[in-house]
């Protein structure tokens, strides 16, 4: 598999990171993003920069595919890390597919949550405010498109009864808060778990995904936004995102 390169230079590296593959693993068996530029670097001609030193300064989930970029110095790393830290100065936009259809006063709001990390289980957790382990997430959010099931491409559909009008929407999503697999805890919490999810499910959901052939997370960090660590120029960057359930849109 071939990652693609979306911008490259002495200081940043930029990819779309495709869903199924981890931005580094811990497993020596288990390919990821890291080791798999690496070695696109050293046997592609097309690299500007031949150093395979790469920096991680955020991450996406491994199911989730998206846009992410990488330091190629430490000083490039720590100016990015600090973008991340500070939020508002690198800007994701994510889509999302997720099950049911919104009610006409929630096609377009905001969720908060509290929320935390359970050690065990590597899940988060929604809780409420006066649990001192939780902090508040939040996330602002607009319904692109609608769907009912009964409309999906019929060589997408498993078996699905005429009679079911499941509806499915496309949803922009802006996070305000980075915290753990916080987009998918908080839209299932919400009653809209997002599509391919198994670990933040419904019955409903869990059902919709198998007979819609969704493997893989609907989620899709389609643009970011940063400053360049050495220009201190704008970079915006915007991909489509590739799960065939996207393009039932």
């Amino acid at each position: 598999m071939s990652i693609e390169v979306l911008y490259e230079d002495n200081d940043i590296l930029v990819c779309h990171k495709p869903a199924g593959v981890a931005v580094q693993s811990s497993s020596v068996t288990s390919s990821d993003m890291e080791t798999m530029l690496r070695s696109q670097i050293l046997r592609s001609g097309k690299f500007k920069n031949k150093s395979t030193l790469l920096y991680i300064v955020h991450r996406l989930d491994q199911p989730v595919e998206g846009i992410i970029v990488f330091a190629r110095t430490k000083k490039a790393a720590a100016d990015l890390s600090a973008q991340v830290q500070a939020g508002a100065e690198m800007n994701k936009i994510y889509m999302a597919v997720v099950f049911g259809a919104f009610a006409d006063d929630e096609k377009e709001g905001e969720l908060r949550d509290y929320m935390y990390r359970d050690a065990a289980s590597r899940s988060a957790v929604i809780s409420d405010s006066s649990d001192k382990n939780a902090k508040e997430c939040f996330l602002s959010y607009k319904v692109i498109s609608e769907k009912e099931i009964n409309d999906i491409s019929a060589n997408n559909v498993v078996d699905f009864s005429e009679h079911r009008n499941d509806k499915i929407s496309l949803v922009e999503i802006h996070l305000g808060t980075g915290r753990y697999h916080q987009i998918r805890a908080q839209f299932s919490n919400a009653g809209h778990p997002l599509l391919g999810d198994r670990r933040y499910l419904s019955e409903e959901s869990d059902e919709v995904s198998a007979r819609l052939r969704v493997k893989d997370v609907a989620l899709c960090a389609k643009a970011l936004s940063f400053k360049h660590p050495s220009t201190g120029e704008t970079m915006n960057f915007d991909i489509l995102p590739q799960g065939p359930i996207f393009n039932e849109f």
